[in-house]
């Protein structure tokens, strides 16, 4: 969820609960100043009976209308000297419409100039009120729900406004590339903290660039440091093995210490090629089509490995196409065929299978299944290992599959089989 978004939903839950106590409160309030009104209606008309009563005795009758209607009955004194005078809702029975409608009732009692004592009972119709609290009802419901979608629509405007520059900044910082040409950050704010960070991250990407500046560099001073020795060596090793005066067990140590440095040379070419990939120093990028690739690769392994009398099959069920670095693209599926082919034996078979979405690479094997917990980390070779492996090609692999965000897994039913899904 966006930084806007999950505040606007904070806002909008503390918004709501103010807003419905605000409506709330409103409406009863509003219900309570028309039940007063209708009380006080009430007690006017009340002193209006009462005053026509104590005028003229022979008044006292009762009285009906469409809105309004009132009852006097005489009472005994012991009834009226305890009367409470109340206040309640209830309904008529109107004969002409034959139905119940809602009222609100006055019952009180008085003394008449007769010396005797009367309760007065007077019915107001509260239909019009019934229709009053209605209309209210549904005009806070529509001010409320109205209030409320201004309200957030006012806070989309101003946060998204207010976040404009963060924004801004982590647009930038998701185009940014180390080692790559990247534009200058121009993000002006008035805001004092989104100018602090933009300072910030302004400093920790030069520094990250000086730093990836200074590891780049000291790959490639390794790279030549080592190779140069290593060379020199080799060479000095075949022109000793040339002399004329070499023993039989002088020969095989010195080819005994050749092997060694070509593995370290193959060592130093593998950890220099991890670290480019890990420094993410691979920023070309264009849409690769493994098929091709595939193809070639199997002819030229199939010649190495000629002695061992592989049967490769390409199964082709679509083209696979993907966007990343030509170079490793080639490493990616070197690195898995050359696997297959090694950990083959003789007269063993290989499957690929090419699909729009992955390679499947599928060999025969004599041995057990590998370890999975180990297989991509460094170093890792099987209880079959070969004598000239730098256990470095599957974690070559991963690195890769790491940079792109592909993915890749290891099953065992007899036989091996890498699976690399798009």
């Amino acid at each position: 969820m966006k930084l806007i978004h999950h505040t606007i939903s904070k806002l909008s839950i503390v918004m709501i609960i103010i807003l419905t106590f605000w409506a709330g409160f409103f409406f009863f309030s509003i219900l309570d100043e028309i039940l007063d009104e209708t009380d006080d209606s009430l007690e006017n008309y009340k002193h209006l009976i009462i005053q026509q009563v104590l005028r003229d005795t022979a008044a006292i009758n009762n009285s009906s209308d469409l809105m309004s209607q009132y009852f006097i009955k005489e009472i005994p004194e012991e009834q009226a000297i305890h009367y409470k005078e109340r206040y309640f809702d209830s309904t008529r029975f109107y004969e002409l419409e034959y139905d119940f409608d809602p009222v609100r009732v006055l019952k009180t009692a008085f003394r008449g100039e007769d010396k005797k004592f009367y309760e007065l009972t007077i019915m107001i119709s509260t239909l019009e009120q019934d229709d009053m609290i209605e209309a209210i009802l549904w005009s806070i419901v529509i001010l409320y729900v109205s209030l409320l979608v201004c309200i957030l629509i006012v806070f989309e405007v101003v946060f998204r406004k207010s976040l404009a520059p963060f924004y801004k900044l982590l647009g930038w910082l998701n185009k940014f590339t180390l080692g790559g040409k990247n534009p200058p950050l121009e993000n002006p704010t008035k805001i004092k903290e989104f100018r602090q960070l933009n300072e910030t991250i302004l400093k920790m990407t030069r520094r990250n660039e000086e730093m990836y500046s200074q590891q780049k560099q000291f790959i490639e001073n390794a790279s030549h440091e080592l190779q140069t020795p290593l060379a020199i060596c080799r060479n000095k090793l075949e022109l000793l093995a040339e002399r004329p005066d070499c023993t039989e067990g002088q020969l095989e140590e010195i080819e005994d210490i050749h092997r060694n440095l070509g593995r370290i040379v193959k060592l130093n070419k593998s950890l220099l090629l991890l670290s480019r990939i890990e420094n993410g120093q691979f920023h070309e990028t264009k849409e690769v089509e493994f098929n091709p690739i595939i193809k070639e690769l199997v002819e030229d392994f199939q010649e190495i490995y000629e002695h061992k009398k592989l049967h490769v099959e390409v199964e082709e069920n679509a083209a696979c196409k993907v966007h990343m670095n030509e170079s490793l693209a080639n490493i990616l599926i070197t690195n898995l065929l050359k696997n297959a082919m090694i950990h083959t034996p003789n007269e063993g078979s290989i499957t690929i299978r090419v699909q729009s979405t992955g390679i499947t690479f599928t060999n025969s094997t004599d041995g057990p299944s590998l370890d999975q917990s180990r297989l991509f980390t460094r170093f890792y070779q099987a209880d079959n290992k070969k004598s000239d492996s730098t256990g470095l090609g599957l974690a070559i692999i991963q690195s890769i599959v790491h940079l792109y965000h592909f993915h890749i897994s290891y099953s065992f039913d007899g036989k091996h089989r890498f699976d690399l899904r798009f």
